[in-house]
């Protein structure tokens, strides 16, 4: 049986290492960078995410597998629901919630994404002030996933989908849709886990007469559980707007009595490093965890801009 899961695994994998290449790369070219709209579908959610890296497809496990990859929701126990918020620069803001639920083989759930770019003044060709306007942009998601294989005692792959309505509100508004996909697989010799997850497929957002797509993205991930406190991870993402880059995060767990735990967590992405500079790239984080709920937080430094903080709740019943 562990050879007929290995090879499962594999064939998955192979299918996607396959397709996903020429998918994420199709109509990508030197104009293409900064194409995209709807950027804040590539904020990041859930803080013990953020602080490590956002190297997170193999490892979701909770309620913002919805976002990093859908297959995810399979490994949830039963129920889950999370809730985030990071102040980022200025008086913007982002949001996160979410709630699943597993029956069984089968776990589906829905979500919300909220960022907002505050108050900002609005004038007309003249100069003369007409007040403020309020950009703000809004996904609600409703995801499904279902676990292929599945032995005692040993989780087997899980594959799951999420159908998306984002909608963006400049001064006028624009809606579309959008699906994420992506498989998940057990893990191999008690360490290893590997993903792959394609996201933000299908759907343009048009003002007037400007269409444009959404930040699609193809994320290859893996986690290595280098023993039972130990976990690190590693996500090579490649989006339709921009070059592949390379997220790493790594999460140390103490064990402070039955039911209680302490991590810390650090991370690396370089596209956040090559945005502005290399230390930008650095994030930064710990989680107190219990049996029903855990507290995370995060801290991504921005250079010159200053620091960015997320904090986030998630519970577990």
């Amino acid at each position: 049986m562990v050879i007929v899961r290995i090879i499962l695994n594999s064939c998955l994998f192979a299918l996607g290492l396959l397709i996903g290449p020429n998918w994420a790369c199709a109509d990508f070219n030197s104009d293409a960078v900064g194409t995209s709209t709807a950027n804040f579908l590539k904020l990041g959610v859930g803080a013990r995410a953020v602080a490590m890296g956002e190297a997170y497809s193999a490892i979701a496990n909770d309620a913002t597998a919805l976002y990093w990859n859908p297959a995810g929701l399979v490994r949830i126990e039963k129920n889950a629901a999370a809730l985030m918020y990071a102040p980022y620069l200025d008086s913007s803001f982002y949001n996160y919630g979410a709630y699943i639920r597993r029956v069984g083989r089968h776990a589906c759930g829905v979500g919300i994404q909220f960022f907002s770019s505050g108050n900002i003044p609005e004038t007309d060709e003249n100069n003369a002030s007409l007040g403020t306007f309020a950009p703000h942009d809004l996904a609600i998601s409703v995801g499904y996933a279902y676990r292929l294989t599945e032995h005692p005692g040993r989780e087997g792959v899980g594959v799951g989908g999420t159908v998306k309505l984002v909608r963006s509100t400049i001064i006028n508004t624009a809606q579309t849709v959008a699906l994420d996909v992506g498989i998940q697989s057990g893990p191999y010799f008690d360490h290893l886990r590997l993903a792959l997850a394609l996201t933000n497929m299908g759907g343009r957002l048009t003002f007037e007469q400007d269409s444009e797509n959404l930040p699609r993205r193809l994320r290859y991930g893996g986690s290595f559980a280098i023993t039972e406190a130990w976990l690190a991870s590693l996500d090579l993402v490649s989006p339709r707007d921009n070059q592949t880059y390379a997220a790493f995060g790594t999460e140390y767990t103490w064990h402070l009595r039955k039911g209680l735990a302490l991590s810390g967590r650090l991370g690396y992405n370089s596209r956040t490093a090559s945005d502005i500079d290399s230390v930008t790239g650095l994030s930064f984080g710990f989680g107190i965890e219990s049996k029903i709920v855990s507290f995370d937080y995060a801290l991504l430094p921005y250079g010159g801009l200053g620091l960015t903080h997320g904090i986030s709740l998630d519970f577990k019943w």
